[in-house]
């Protein structure tokens, strides 16, 4: 499984869709309908799953899935 596609299987459980409803273009406060505590619970979830860590200064500019997508990929890397 791609990181990609393991990303967004974990974006989607955590908001219990599926994730073929999980579009990357979506905004995350938006469409998503995600207050900034219930971001900050999704970053939580996600740097668990990946056992990766987050500057506060990466996730001020998170507007939709595909900067999420983008900002896990790269704690991936490093």
């Amino acid at each position: 499984m791609s990181n990609e596609i393991a990303i967004i299987k974990a974006i989607a459980e955590h908001l219990g869709l599926s994730p073929e409803d999980v579009d990357r273009g979506a905004t995350l406060r938006d469409d998503l309908n995600l207050s900034p505590i219930e971001l900050n619970d999704l970053l939580s979830a996600l740097a668990k799953q990946f056992d990766i860590t987050f500057q506060s200064e990466d996730v001020e500019n998170l507007n939709r899935v595909e900067d999420l997508i983008v900002l896990v990929e790269d704690n991936l890397i490093d």
